[in-house]
C-alpha cells in the first residue's frame, strides 16, 4: 500500500525560527552538574534529547531560551557550563518550528514527510509549547520545502 498516492496535503500554519544546538556525550553525574548551573544560571532550555548508550553515557541535543526566543547570554551560559566541565561539544544552527495547531492527527508525519527524502534529518524531537526541532543536512532547502502551500509528501511504500 503506497501511503502517499501522489495526494497532497492541507498547508499547515507554523512559523519556523532557526536556534542553536549543543550537542555532547556525558555521564549522569556530569549531565546533573550541566544542568544545575545551567538551572542556577536562571536559562531556561526549550528542547533536550537524551539517548543512553550501552556503556552507560547519555547523548544529549539540547536547545537553551525560550519558545519565543534564544539569546548570546543563553548561549553564554551552556557553553560556560559545558566546558567548567570539560565536556567536548559541538553547536549547530537547527529548525524550530513554532506554534503548530494543537490537535491534529498525522501533524508529525505531515511534516517528516515532506522533508525525509529532500534532506537528511539528523533529529526530529519536540519540545515545549509543542515546539519541533530538526538537524537537517541543508537548512536552506528545509526551509524552502515547509513553506510551500500543498506539498506532496515523499514516495513511500508503507507495509
Amino acid at each position: 500500500m503506497n501511503c502517499s498516492n501522489n495526494r497532497k496535503i492541507e498547508q499547515l500554519n507554523f512559523n519556523i525560527e532557526y536556534r542553536t544546538e549543543f550537542i555532547f556525550i556525558v555521564n549522569d553525574e556530569t549531565f546533573e552538574c550541566i544542568l544545575r548551573e545551567i538551572a542556577n544560571k536562571s536559562v531556561n532550555i526549550v528542547g533536550i534529547l537524551l539517548s543512553r548508550s550501552r556503556n552507560h553515557k547519555n547523548f544529549v541535543r539540547l536547545v537553551p531560551g525560550t519558545t519565543e526566543s534564544e539569546s548570546k547570554r543563553d548561549l553564554k551560559v551552556v557553553k560556560d557550563a559545558l566546558e567548567s566541565s570539560n565536556v567536548k561539544f559541538k553547536e549547530e544552527t537547527i529548525m524550530a518550528i513554532l506554534n503548530i495547531p494543537a490537535g491534529i492527527p498525522g501533524v508529525f508525519s505531515k511534516i517528516y514527510g515532506r522533508l525525509w527524502c529532500n534532506v537528511e534529518v539528523k533529529s526530529f524531537y519536540i519540545g515545549e509549547k509543542d515546539s519541533l526541532f530538526f538537524n537537517v543536512s541543508n537548512i536552506k532547502k528545509a526551509t524552502e520545502i515547509l513553506k510551500k502551500d500543498n506539498l506532496v509528501q515523499c514516495e513511500n511504500d508503507c507495509n
